[in-house]
């Protein structure tokens, strides 16, 4: 078998060609530190490399999105104190304006205290976070949940729902608050048990919620939406009675005389609680013949409009002349309704904090797993110096004696040893 010098620089070639590739790809590694410089070197490596790398971009906006979400409750736990605090002072206004010692002009005092806490109160509700949205809005979070129509109402314009956030894969979180509980929807009187005088009521009672004898028969007083009316009558002797009528609606519409009628009835004496379908009202004063008081089972009331409240039971009074009783029922009512928001923005600040806790908590697993992803991905694709230095020198010495052969068999020919 005859190997001629063509053949065997053809078949030589390859391998040269390929020890160069070789000594090139080193070079490369050396001079940017990485191995994986295109799939086709090593496309298990490089379809692992983008693996990792995707799973530590994921895990950094989540780091991120958790961190953002936690400034924002932060902000509404903030506000939410501010107005734990102002409900406070409203309550404390509440009380001093129900004495009966408190002078009109301290009164008067109370009231303005009174709107200022209400101005502030507007102010919270519409609190926004470092995003520019606005954490009470529901889901509507770009436009204030809370407007002030031109007769001095105030509306809410977000919604009962939340904006979520990612925080780890396949786990959200709600990051905005709903206004609608916190500061609308509020349980009025005695955990939603509310009652009201009418204002034409001449006795100086007012009446108040005591408590729940029934929570079976209120909890269905409440599925059909039933509201009951107290109405005193004179009776023999220069004594009262009583006499509750109970129905749908507002009583004394049609819709609620058309209902079930007087449930109880009976004399009154003064200092006793009335107790009816498993509610115990109070009855506080001297009611008169005529006065009529309605007991809602499952009234709401808003902070706003409470405060509204308070400012005007607390108009001044003529001289010398105490509180109308129907300002004292209103002022008790506020005190009762007040309470309730307290419970509210408490409740919503526990909500809040348990979410905040967690978020904390899955934000520092965040961070670990991304940095866990990058030290794996920084592994894939950094180069081994050592190594690579040593492969780069056998591969250079092994190119350049290839290289050197290749040579002297070119220039090998019949001539140049027939001239030697």
């Amino acid at each position: 078998m005859r190997i001629s010098t063509q053949e065997f620089l053809l078949g030589s070639l390859p391998d040269l060609l390929a020890q160069q590739s070789n000594v090139n790809q080193l070079n490369r590694e050396i001079a940017t530190g990485q191995t994986l410089l295109d799939a086709t070197a090593d496309p298990a490596g490089a379809g692992q490399a983008v693996q990792t790398a995707a799973e530590a971009q994921h895990f950094a906006y989540d780091a991120a999105g958790a961190q953002g979400a936690a400034q924002t409750i932060e902000t509404t736990l903030g506000a939410l104190q501010q107005v734990g605090g102002i409900i406070t002072q409203l309550r404390q206004a509440a009380v001093a304006g129900a004495n009966a010692a408190t002078t009109a002009a301290a009164r008067q005092g109370l009231a303005a205290t009174a709107q200022n806490a209400l101005q502030q109160l507007v102010a919270l509700a519409n609190t926004r976070g470092a995003d520019g949205t606005y954490v009470f809005a529901g889901s509507q979070a770009k436009a204030a949940p809370f407007v002030t129509a031109a007769d001095g109402q105030i509306a809410f314009a977000g919604d009962g729902a939340a904006n979520t956030v990612e925080i780890a894969p396949g786990l959200s979180v709600p990051v905005t608050a709903s206004g609608q509980g916190i500061f609308v929807d509020i349980p009025a009187g005695k955990d939603g048990v509310a009652v009201t005088a009418e204002p034409t009521n001449t006795g100086s009672a007012f009446a108040l919620a005591q408590g729940v004898t029934s929570l079976a028969a209120l909890s269905a007083e409440r599925l059909a939406g039933t509201q009951y009316e107290i109405t005193f009558t004179a009776a023999a002797g220069g004594t009262l009675g009583y006499a509750v009528a109970s129905g749908t609606g507002s009583p004394g519409t049609s819709g609620f005389a058309a209902t079930s009628g007087t449930i109880a009835s009976g004399s009154f004496s003064p200092g006793a609680d009335l107790r009816f379908a498993g509610l115990d009202i109070a009855i506080n004063g001297t009611p008169a013949a005529g006065d009529t008081f309605v007991v809602a089972t499952d009234a709401t009331a808003s902070l706003f409009a409470t405060a509204q409240q308070l400012i005007a039971a607390l108009a001044p009074t003529p001289a010398g002349q105490p509180a109308s009783p129907q300002a004292q029922q209103q002022i008790e009512n506020v005190i009762a309704n007040l309470d309730g928001a307290q419970n509210s923005v408490l409740s919503a600040e526990a909500s809040l904090g348990s979410t905040l806790a967690q978020i904390r908590a899955v934000a520092g697993q965040d961070q670990t797993s991304s940095s866990d992803a990058g030290t794996a991905l920084a592994t894939l694709q950094s180069a081994n110096l050592p190594q690579i230095l040593a492969n780069y020198s056998a591969g250079v010495t092994a190119l350049q004696a290839a290289e050197l052969a290749f040579a002297r068999i070119q220039n090998l020919s019949l001539f140049s040893v027939i001239h030697s």
